[in-house]
């Protein structure tokens, strides 16, 4: 248990104790640097305070901590952009669970309350759903159905269960007075793999786009920035997934280069409306769906998600 403890809180109290780094520009900029890239590793390899057995536990420690170090690499490039944030606004960016770009915070539209109370209750509604789904999933046996039927299942209800329940909890969050950008919108419905990343986790788009997509000259060469992004994310997920099998599978990698690509040749694709984007709707749940396999290959590995495990093809990655 105190394991458990350390490798939830340390990522936290290491991102706390950068904050003498990130308060002012400092005339060593190399010393300042190398002091935050050691901060910085040490919050990546707090999971491994967990012991290696639990890996379920050092998955969700990887990403809380994966979260941390992102907020601290926004913290130093803010640095450099605009006055240094306080102690009390450290603290409070550090806590907010929906936010990694600070300086974007303030720009987030106010959300009436009545709003928020319809997200608050179809969200948890939803997720109510999605769970009960998935737990009839996992009651099912499948042996004699085929593997891509158990996958898509299994892989729609957890994503009804996550889309709503971050629905729910940021519209909480609003009502209890916080400033939130909003998770989703809406993935379900994107009409090409660029649209659905950009509908998708929008945090980590967000993060993507001010602090290396932006900076790195996307809008002039925004299919070579699009690859280096995606396969940033492919080594963010190798990463979070080592530290919980403890072994590199390559899976992210595969599923974010399929990803990359797709994403790449859609970029400048128009959004189609009415009936005519429902081909398109259809077409990319259908990618997102056949290659989200890689994806939960990893997963599997991480907690039995497969009731028969991986297909022979996948075995032994």
């Amino acid at each position: 248990m105190q394991h458990l403890f350390a490798g939830f809180l340390a990522p936290y109290l290491l991102a706390m104790a950068c904050f003498p780094l990130l308060s002012h520009r400092g005339k060593g900029i190399c010393a300042q640097s190398s002091l935050l890239l050691s901060g910085w590793l040490l919050i990546v390899l707090s999971p491994w305070l967990i012991p290696a057995g639990q890996a379920l536990p050092r998955f969700l420690a990887a990403m809380s901590a994966t979260l941390m170090a992102i907020k601290v690499i926004d913290a130093w490039l803010d640095l450099r952009r605009r006055s240094p944030p306080t102690w009390k606004e450290f603290v409070a960016f550090l806590a907010n669970p929906f936010v990694l770009v600070r300086r974007c915070l303030p720009l987030e539209r106010q959300v009436p309350g009545r709003t928020n109370l319809s997200h608050l209750v179809r969200g948890s509604v939803g997720c109510a759903i999605g769970i009960a789904l998935l737990n009839g999933l996992f009651r099912v046996d499948w042996q004699d159905w085929p593997f891509l039927l158990e996958h898509a299942s299994k892989v729609t209800a957890l994503m009804v269960a996550i889309i709503s329940g971050l629905s729910a909890s940021t519209a909480l969050w609003r009502l209890s007075g916080g400033v939130a950008r909003e998770y989703m919108d809406h993935p379900f419905a994107a009409r090409t793999p660029a649209d659905f990343w950009r509908r998708y986790n929008r945090n980590m788009q967000q993060f993507f786009w001010e602090d290396l997509f932006k900076p790195l000259g996307g809008h002039r060469t925004p299919v070579r920035t699009t690859l280096v992004v995606f396969g940033l994310s492919a080594l963010i997920h190798e990463l979070i997934f080592y530290a919980a099998i403890g072994r590199v599978q390559g899976y992210q990698s595969v599923f974010f280069a399929l990803h990359g690509v797709a994403a790449a040749m859609t970029l400048r694709v128009r959004a189609k409306k009415g009936w005519a984007a429902i081909p398109w709707i259809a077409g990319t749940l259908a990618f997102n769906l056949a290659s989200s396999v890689f994806f939960f290959a990893s997963i599997h590995g991480v907690t039995p998600f497969y009731a028969r495990g991986l297909p022979g093809w996948l075995q032994g990655w």
